[in-house]
């Protein structure tokens, strides 16, 4: 299948990888079938492209890369919804934001996780309202620690 997208052109995929939100993503309600998109040169970052709009996609990453403490505690509704036989079903990712000129203040929503069945392709973004995580966590914040720290 082919989709005329704004940000990369044609795309090709095929009808299995196409991702159906049984909830939006936040502010997007409408915007349910969305396909992955690697770029070369762009790993570990990928775009959520929707195929119901095409100038729609989001910058994604699991975030176990830059935060290896990071659990989602998934509600079993939401288990239920996703039509998932259990979690190992489950891959988590975040939805980045790169401030205009500074890529080093990009951030990540570890608050509203997407979760995706990687069974059925079935995804929601959920909310974790009773976490400590933010929704903008700034990626390069752990390195800058670590590199404070180190001696020189």
């Amino acid at each position: 299948m082919i989709s005329d997208t704004a940000k990369f052109g044609k795309i090709n995929y095929k009808k299995s990888e196409i991702i159906w939100m049984a909830r939006g993503l936040l502010g997007f309600e409408g915007q349910q079938k969305y396909v992955i998109v690697s770029i070369e040169n762009q790993e570990p970052f990928k775009w959520l492209q929707s195929l119901d709009d095409p100038s729609l996609a989001f910058l994604i990453i699991d975030p176990l890369l830059f935060k290896p403490d990071y659990v989602v505690d998934i509600n079993p509704k939401d288990i239920t919804l996703l039509g998932a036989r259990g979690i190992k079903d489950l891959v988590v990712f975040t939805i980045v934001t790169i401030p205009k000129g500074q890529p080093y203040k990009m951030s990540a929503n570890l608050q509203g996780p997407v979760i995706i069945n990687k069974i059925n392709m079935r995804a929601a973004q959920l909310v974790l309202g009773e976490s400590n995580y933010d929704t903008q966590y700034f990626i390069f914040g752990d390195i800058e620690r670590r590199l404070a720290q180190s001696p020189a």
